[in-house]
């Protein structure tokens, strides 16, 4: 509790440990799962096998600044790997009620794109990172929440793993699917899904996806230098890539009607800020009702994409963002929530992240 506020936060992360694969994933297929090498900080390093790991890819860690602040910002809670006890034990230092889990990286993340080039291996690590979660979850299902991964590239297993994630794992959510190359969320194959959300009234979790061409340096650097240019590049893809990708995405859902002929499909778009939301609902508007929409417009939108949002979408907010008053303006105060990012390297001080959310200079502030 803060100031006898409950608080959600919508948008914190898990950190997989190493032998995640080793323990969850069923026997059938757990010799098949790419082998991780060590861990880099909070990063799973895979030993390239030539089919998930090309030969020679240097995988994409965090720099040694972010490992640092790490321990620095979240200590003992760093050194016993965020088990959940000590979650729950900074949830309530810091007034937190519930937590709202996501996959970091290269860890949890890595299921779906294996299913990319492997679907039933893939479909079988979704799963074990999944019941990995609800083990995790299990220590206080009340306050520990997660959202599912799911393999995207067969809508059969995407389908089924939603449900059981869901009815079974409790899954409060699941991550909007990543879909193989040439094929798109609006395609008429993927209504199975969005019915599905629809039945179970649960969100879909947008979360920066790649969905936008980004910046990525790493992957045309040979063996592991890494100058200052390099470094800063990786700077401006994260900067750039997480609103961009939620922007594309938020526009697809919209501008191709999915949103339209799903009127109970919840999104919730996730860190990337808030604050670039009400130029591009403006923008947006513009181009299906204002004099942008000569350059083409769907003309079966039946309101604007600023009354889908309102509607539909909730997007999360940083704590310290300067322009989360416009954005509160903009919305009359609702379709937003909050979220600490914890226990990221680059997210906000845990300590501070009510009392610099409660000091936005807002009609709707905690205070």
């Amino acid at each position: 509790m803060w100031k006898n506020f409950k608080v959600i936060d919508a948008d914190g992360h898990m950190h997989e440990p190493q032998y995640l694969w080793e323990r969850y994933v069923e026997p059938k297929y757990r010799e098949q799962v790419p082998k991780v090498a060590f861990m880099d900080g909070n990063f799973m390093v895979y030993e390239p096998d030539g089919k998930f790991i090309s030969k020679g890819e240097i995988q994409s860690a965090p720099p040694e600044s972010a490992r640092r602040a790490m321990e620095e910002k979240y200590g003992e809670a760093y050194r016993q790997w965020w088990s959940p006890e000590i979650r729950l034990k900074d949830m309530d230092r810091y007034g937190w009620d519930i937590q709202v889990l996501l996959p970091t990286g290269n860890n949890g993340n890595f299921a779906y794109r294996v299913a990319l080039k492997d679907v039933q291996l893939g479909a079988a690590m979704c799963r074990a990172y999944n019941n990995w979660c609800h083990e995790y979850c299990s220590v206080d299902p009340k306050r520990l929440k997660f959202v599912a991964v799911l393999p995207g590239s067969d809508v059969g297993e995407m389908v089924k793993e939603a449900r059981r994630a869901v009815e079974q794992l409790g899954a409060v959510s699941v991550r909007n699917p990543y879909l193989p190359e040439g094929k798109w969320l609006h395609e008429a194959e993927y209504d199975a899904m969005w019915n599905l959300a629809c039945e179970l009234d649960f969100p879909i979790a947008v979360h920066g996806e790649n969905r936008q061409r980004r910046f990525q340096p790493f992957r045309e650097l040979e063996g592991n230098r890494r100058d200052d240019t390099e470094l800063a590049l990786r700077g401006l893809n994260h900067a750039l890539g997480f609103p961009c990708d939620n922007m594309t995405t938020l526009g697809h859902f919209i501008f191709t009607g999915v949103l339209e002929r799903f009127p109970k499909l919840r999104l919730g778009i996730l860190e990337s800020n808030s604050g670039w939301l009400p130029f591009w609902l403006g923008r947006m508007d513009d181009h299906t009702h204002g004099r942008n929409s000569v350059m083409g417009k769907s003309e079966k939108l039946t309101l604007r994409p600023t009354e889908y949002f309102m509607r539909q979408c909730m997007v999360s907010c940083d704590s310290d963002e300067r322009a989360l008053k416009h954005v509160v303006e903009e919305l009359n105060g609702e379709n937003i929530v909050w979220n600490t990012d914890y226990p990221h390297p680059d997210a906000i001080e845990p300590e501070r992240a009510l009392p610099d959310f409660d000091a936005q200079p807002t009609e709707n502030s905690l205070g």
